[in-house]
């Protein structure tokens, strides 16, 4: 894939069905059925159960326009998609039809009212013709006024040759991610949010190094759970441009790159995940050319988990010296890393965590201070649980939301791990460290989080009374 910022949109630089097994759970890729086998498809986006995506597929039996390598130029294409990634007829999307030179990625907002779509800058193809400057990409909104969409208009997010493009609206509609190869970034083409501001988008913020890059990051997706997928060439992977996702939680974590076969040596970008995240869409020219791809987790979910249980580090430490304190007046002196003292033949301690240590215990004479016996010094091991844990209230109420975040405990040198959830309620499992869910009725629920990594996986449950 090329860079994302052309003044046309061309591609880079291969499976129709892949399935990898690994410790219970199955990770299918197919292709769509819509993709040309002679052309380019990407930018997957799906509202409503339409599928949204881009092409540079012959557009019209009367009139077509070329770009410099006389190749059709992109537009924005829709097709009926269901959850199994079967697509209906493909046709042009209505609101872009009047657009005469590229129309790139777009994203819409949560009720389906507000589109912001990628298109040239100057785009009238009069004014192009014989013109060989870079025409830059930019955002445009619009708005839909009953069944039919308003006029586009340009974002202001500042001028200079530079393009801004691959918009993804945060699921509030309050933040806009987007690329953009303005100056002042880490390598080609760098990702930035806007936030709305008293109904502006603000100035572009950078997100940093934790996502950017010497390389180029595109196509950031923003999910309802609170990550933010993208595309880079610069956070290793498999090879050539591989799809990747971050967390925010006061600064972005480190990338985390989607399994095989999503990620693949060639270039896979452009994703959009279902709000389950079991499913989703990318691009990849995996086969010749840019196609679209669904891929699906199928889960043999765990039948016998074990329960979330708390781990406490605070201990009563007995003495066993073979001294009454009845009978002789002693002092029990006990001594821990962290400095701490108490003394008695029986105390209580917190340690602060899992972890080696060492507790002396000293046996004195209160009079003369002298020791009655040699330091009896003791190891002390302790190890977390092996268990999926994760937090949750015992009660909750009723279409009371729930966040959820699992981490596995109690196993070594793990790897990259996936979390799969169940929550007891017929719905189908959501994968993801860190879920949001709501319990629409009333009951009684296990909630079951099961970890796969290389080599093992394990399943834990809560029970949730739902009031």
């Amino acid at each position: 894939m090329k860079s994302c910022l052309k003044y046309i949109f061309t591609t880079v630089s291969a499976a129709f069905l892949t399935v990898v097994c690994t410790q219970g759970q199955e990770l299918t890729v197919r292709k769509l059925k819509l993709n040309d086998p002679i052309t380019n498809e990407m930018a997957p986006f799906v509202h409503d159960s339409t599928l949204y995506f881009i092409s540079n597929r012959k557009s019209s039996l009367v009139k077509n326009v070329f770009d410099q390598e006389d190749r059709f130029l992109y537009k924005l294409y829709k097709a009926h998609i269901d959850k199994n990634g079967n697509t209906g007829r493909t046709t042009l999307f209505e609101a872009t039809t009047g657009q005469e030179l590229t129309v790139g990625p777009m994203t819409m907002s949560t009720d389906g009212v507000t589109l912001i779509a990628t298109l040239n800058k100057k785009n009238e193809l009069k004014l192009q013709r014989g013109n060989r400057e870079p025409n830059q990409l930019w955002l445009f909104q619009s708005q839909k006024a009953g069944s039919n969409w308003q006029e586009f208009r340009e974002l202001s997010f500042g001028y200079g040759s530079y393009s801004v493009t691959h918009p993804s609206l945060s699921t509030d509609g309050t933040m806009l991610f987007f690329c953009s190869d303005m100056p002042g970034g880490y390598g080609g083409t760098d990702i930035y949010v806007s936030r709305k501001v008293e109904g502006r988008w603000d100035t572009p913020e950078n997100l940093g190094p934790a996502i950017n890059t010497a390389g180029n990051e595109v196509f950031p997706f923003w999910h309802s759970s609170g990550k933010l997928y993208f595309s880079s060439d610069g956070h290793g992977g498999m090879g050539g441009t591989d799809i990747f996702y971050s967390i925010y939680d006061g600064k972005w974590n480190t990338p985390v790159a989607l399994a095989e076969p999503v990620n693949t040596p060639y270039d896979d970008f452009s994703c959009f995940i279902f709000t389950d995240e079991s499913r989703g869409l990318f691009a990849s020219n995996r086969d010749g050319s840019d196609d679209l791809y669904q891929f699906e987790y199928k889960i043999a979910f765990c039948e016998d988990p074990s329960e979330v249980t708390e781990d406490y580090y605070c201990f009563t430490l007995y003495e066993t010296s073979g001294f009454d304190p009845d009978t002789m007046q002693i002092r029990f002196i006990w001594e821990f890393n962290d400095g701490t003292i108490l003394e008695g033949s029986e105390v209580d301690y917190c340690f602060p965590g899992p972890g080696q240590y060492e507790v002396i215990l000293n046996v004195v004479d209160p009079v003369t201070g002298e020791e009655l016996k040699a330091a009896d010094r003791n190891k002390i091991l302790l190890e977390m649980t092996k268990q999926v844990y994760f937090q949750a209230p015992e009660r909750i109420k009723q279409g009371e939301e729930i966040l959820f975040d699992a981490s596995l405990n109690g196993y070594q040198d793990t790897g990259d791990i996936q979390y799969f959830w169940n929550f007891g309620t017929g719905e189908e499992q959501q994968m993801g460290k860190t879920i949001r869910h709501t319990f629409r009725k009333k009951g009684i629920y296990m909630v079951k989080c099961e970890a796969y990594w290389r080599d093992g996986r394990h399943c834990s449950y809560r029970n949730i009374v739902v009031e």
